[in-house]
């Protein structure tokens, strides 16, 4: 009698193992495919370039960005952008170039200063379809009117005069002989050019995502995104070592990597509107970050060179991620850096 019922109770055991194998199979498949398919389908899979994580402010300028947007360190959502007027094209091609050829995927920005550039890069059939490019001009001096009228009033003698056919409203027109133009420094036009970049950055955060911002100097060999993933505050602004102490952080302005925090899009508000109008880019940025205290990291001098590294280390610069060719503003030297440095993908060569 107590074997019949021991052999019962194993048997009842044995069913009751079974069917909760069974039941573990059946949610492990159903757990899988859900997995999967979420897998297959988020816009943040390990591969993906372009995600719609976040919504842009809803105006037509932001609504124009959408094909620019990008992950960012740490699954955030960043633009890169350049400004560019069609004097600089070289280098802006040369950039783009860099880019493409050294596998970075995502889709650039270019804020136009004038009529050129847009219809230049629609010519360029390696890069059709891998840069997003978009008139900038009227609405940057909308805003130079508005926040820096000093700096408009500046530059205004530098543009072709109105005429029966031309208001002066008409800024693609009046602004040509300055598009078509390579400027180096000092003069009005080129301090209108460099500033315009911190427009630019005011303009991608308001819009709702992180800003990269690069000058077209630069030229990439490998993707710069892992080395701006730096916790805390310090992590909120990432810029190119500038090597030069006559700016008190020694932050290049022409490299820069902002998150879009509070913090960050009042003081972006404060270089543009606070400083003197003759106060070019480098010297906002740095002023105005060191006034407030302002947490930030400078990147590896050897790892993102610039000029300086350049001409003073040359021979230790073996793991370069992005190089800047200033600390020179002349436009053959700038060639020869980028040739020296195996980063011009141009057939002009220096010389």
């Amino acid at each position: 009698m107590v074997g019949h019922q021991k052999r019962q109770t194993l048997e009842t055991c044995l069913k009751l193992l079974s069917l909760l194998i069974a039941l573990t199979c059946s949610i492990n498949l159903i757990l899988g495919n859900k997995l999967g398919n979420m897998t297959n389908f988020s816009p943040l899979n390990e591969h993906a370039e372009i995600t719609t994580s976040i919504s842009l402010t809803n105006n037509p300028f932001c609504n124009s960005l959408k094909g620019a947007l990008a992950r960012g360190p740490k699954h955030r959502t960043m633009i890169h952008a350049f400004v560019s007027n069609s004097g600089h094209f070289p280098f802006l091609h040369n950039v783009l170039l860099s880019m493409r050829r050294n596998g970075m995927k995502w889709k650039p920005l270019v804020l136009s200063i004038g009529a050129g550039v847009c219809p230049m890069l629609a010519n360029v059939s390696e890069l059709q379809g891998h840069v997003l490019c978009v008139p900038y001009l009227e609405r940057l001096f909308y805003q130079l009117q508005r926040d820096d009228p000093e700096s408009a009033e500046q530059i205004q003698p530098k543009m072709v005069p109105t005429t029966n056919t031309t208001s002066k409203s008409d800024h693609n027109t009046r602004f040509s002989g300055i598009d078509n133009t390579y400027y180096g420094w000092g003069g009005v036009e080129h301090k209108f050019l460099i500033n315009a970049k911190l427009y630019a950055l005011r303009d991608l955060l308001e819009c709702g995502a992180d800003a990269f911002i690069t000058d077209t100097d630069v030229a990439f060999r490998k993707d710069p995104r892992p080395y701006f993933a730096i916790d805390g505050p310090r992590g909120d602004i990432v810029a190119q070592n500038d090597t030069n102490n006559a700016y008190e952080l020694s932050l290049n302005s022409g490299f820069m990597y902002w998150k879009r925090t509070p913090q960050n899009l009042d003081l972006i508000h404060d270089i543009i509107t606070v400083p003197p109008f003759w106060h070019i880019d480098q010297a906002r940025v740095n002023t105005r970050m060191k006034n407030h205290s302002t947490p930030h990291t400078l990147l590896d001098t050897h790892t993102f060179p610039n000029g300086y590294m350049y001409y003073q280390y040359f021979d230790e610069l073996n793991n370069i991620v992005a190089f800047h060719a200033n600390w020179n503003d002349n436009y053959q030297k700038k060639v020869e850096m980028l040739q020296n440095v195996s980063l011009w993908f141009l057939n002009e060569k220096a010389g």
